[in-house]
């Protein structure tokens, strides 16, 4: 692909304080001064300090051109502009975060406007956090699919004639679609390929001499190890059934007794294993790279990604306690361990002791997990009405009991399984009450660990973390390990932080989704100036790891594509190192319009849904006729 721009001479040695273009080095200190007043003042207003050759020069009206620098220094709104919005093949204008509403309709000045009533004035409500009605299209089911009887060895038909796949292999071979490409990453990775003639790569291990016969790799085969966790078809049925034996619980549960505020009830003494023994695992976490729980796009194939580029512990998505025990497949899914992740826990939302310490007896008992972690952090409206997440850290009596019993079951045997806590600030900003919650389970029921957001339930990410309060939760949570997490994009970042907030270690989230080299760059202590042709690689690893996981039959790979448009949706927000004028990039600085040193870059740096898709088909082929993708978290807030 070729280059739309040359790169400047001095990309690769960009300094964390200043970065000067090599045409406008400054003649004496007070041009330096002022270059770096007007770099401060673009801070200030939220503006990511671009170069000015790299963005684009909008005319304004009635001018045949403009300068870069007003474009930094204040930015101009042209029709062009306006137009090149407007022509949007998808509409992206999408925020970050869980939750959020539609925009209402807008008269020709933006202002909000009801419908019914276009006299009356309508509040514009915020334009963040999920896009709850978006109406993805899912492709198709191809009519033409083979039987699964005949893709796996260990199904049978149960419909006979009137089975509604294929059964004629000749017939499913010819009228299959063209391969997606000439050799199966999943055939690469396991040195065989479970979906055979269903497989949208299966001309790479399918013998062509009109015997389907299935080729193998047994040197790959053999060091193949299947990820972990997959819960059996008995466990979900007992779930289902309610056969399961949940007497461990039972007992905890009575055990547990009831807990009022002031700290007076049937436990007031504290139970469990002693703060010693709890400090005594602090050195299984300090200075640990840990990749934060992310719904939607922590997904298996992304912790790989990242535990390549360094990071050490991983958790699973959230999942929801009630449908654990329900057992739905797609929920226990959420816990999935790859064997290259070597420190995993699990975490679990939910509002009531009962529930809560039944689905950690269950995970306790059927999957491989390094600890469990309880979501007091969520801010999405089904979770907290509900009683989890957020409404969870704010009923502290509740809360106690739900350690308590579940650190009951989980402590049975020798291999006891930390406990361990993500919270918030608190509910409502300038409103902290995060310090008044972990004084109280340090009292009577302190976790393994405590991992602290450093924003409010109403915050979400529209502003920035409070360190500052992080410090003071970190001290008062002392000598129990604590991590914080909250705006943490560079190894800058990260040790400024670590040092400044006295916490044990950093969790890294959004940071790792815009750059998942996060990892890479705090253990080299380097600002690494990626090429797009390596973020592109990372892509495709991405990809191939989906495939892996999902399938690589027509429904993996439309799964694997909606999970990769979901997580471009988020590194489109990446600014590449050199072509910044200072570093590091931080995550609340908006930028203007810009290009990158070549096309790929250019690409990859689009805000547009439809480049994301266009380079989905670069990847994984054409996409289906009706796809229409609206990403389910607002990324681009700021």
């Amino acid at each position: 692909m070729t280059s739309s721009v040359e790169a400047p001479q001095n990309s690769n040695n960009l300094t964390p304080e200043l970065s000067l273009r090599p045409d406008s080095e400054p003649k004496d200190q007070e041009d330096e001064e002022t270059l770096a007043a007007r770099m401060a003042r673009i801070r200030m207003i939220g503006m990511a300090p671009i170069k000015p050759e790299y963005l684009y020069r909008y005319p304004a009206k009635g001018e045949a051109s403009v300068d870069a620098n007003q474009i930094i220094n204040g930015g101009i709104a042209s029709e062009e502009v306006k137009e090149d919005k407007e022509d949007k093949e998808v509409k992206d204008d999408v925020k970050e975060d869980e939750e959020g509403e539609e925009e209402p309709a807008g008269d020709a000045e933006g202002k909000a406007v009801d419908a019914a009533n276009p006299t009356a004035p309508v509040a514009r409500p915020k334009q963040r956090g999920m896009n709850k009605a978006r109406k993805n299209a899912r492709p198709k089911r191809d009519s033409a699919k083979l039987c699964p009887s005949l893709v796996f060895d260990d199904r049978k038909c149960r419909f006979g004639a009137q089975c509604r796949y294929m059964h004629d292999r000749e017939a499913f071979w010819r009228t299959k679609p063209a391969d997606l490409g000439s050799s199966c990453p999943v055939f690469e990775q396991r040195g065989r390929c479970p979906y055979t003639l269903s497989c949208r790569f299966a001309g790479a291990h399918t013998a062509d001499d009109g015997t389907f016969e299935q080729k193998s790799d047994e040197a790959v085969a053999a060091k193949w190890a299947p990820s972990r966790n997959v819960a059996p078809m008995v466990l979900q049925k007992a779930l289902r059934q309610r056969s399961y034996d949940f007497t461990p619980s039972k007992k905890a549960l009575e055990s547990v007794g009831s807990i009022v505020e002031d700290g007076v009830g049937d436990l007031e003494a504290p139970i469990g294993p002693p703060m010693e023994r709890r400090v005594m695992r602090s050195a299984d976490w300090a200075d640990k790279l840990y990749l934060a729980p992310l719904t939607t796009v922590g997904n298996l194939p992304f912790r790989r990604v990242c535990v390549g580029m360094g990071a050490e512990i991983t958790c699973g998505e959230m999942a929801i306690a009630t449908s654990l025990l329900m057992g739905s497949a797609s929920e226990w899914s959420l816990i999935k361990r790859h064997p290259c992740e070597r420190f995993f826990g699990a975490q679990i939302a939910g509002g009531y002791p009962d529930t809560m310490t039944k689905c950690a007896q269950a995970l306790t008992e059927n999957v491989d997990i390094d600890f469990l972690d309880i979501n007091l952090g969520c801010p999405i409206d089904l979770v907290n009405q509900k009683g989890g997440g957020c409404a969870l850290a704010n009923r502290p009596p509740k809360l106690i009991e739900v350690l308590r019993g579940i650190d009951a079951v989980t402590s049975r045997d020798e291999k006891r399984i930390p406990i361990t806590i993500k919270m918030r600030t608190g509910l409502k900003e300038g409103q902290n009450t995060a310090h008044s919650l972990i004084a109280k389970i340090m009292r009577y029921s302190p976790p393994d660990l405590i991992t602290m957001h450093g924003r409010s339930k109403e915050q979400r990410y529209s502003k920035v973390a409070d360190w500052d309060y992080v410090k003071q939760c970190a001290e008062l949570a002392s000598p129990l390990p604590f991590f914080a997490c909250g705006d943490v994009m560079s190894y800058d970042d990260y040790y400024k932080r670590k040092e400044e907030s006295s916490v044990t270690g950093i969790m890294i989230g959004r940071g790792a989704l815009l750059k998942p080299w996060i990892f890479t760059e705090i253990q080299e202590r380097r600002h690494w100036d990626i090429s797009a042709t390596e973020r592109f690689d990372i892509l495709k690893q991405y990809v191939n790891y989906g495939l892996d996981h999902w399938g690589s039959d027509d429904q993996g790979v439309n799964t694997t594509r909606r999970f990769l448009l979901e997580l471009l949706s988020f590194q489109y927000r990446y600014i590449p190192v050199g072509l910044l004028e200072v570093l590091p990039q931080r995550m609340n600085d908006k930028p203007p319009g810009y290009f990158g040193r070549s096309e790929l870059e250019t690409l990859l740096s689009s805000d547009r849904a439809s480049d994301w898709i266009k380079i989905s088909e670069m990847l994984l082929g054409p996409v289906p006729d009706n796809l229409d993708f609206v990403p389910k978290h607002r990324a681009n807030a700021y």
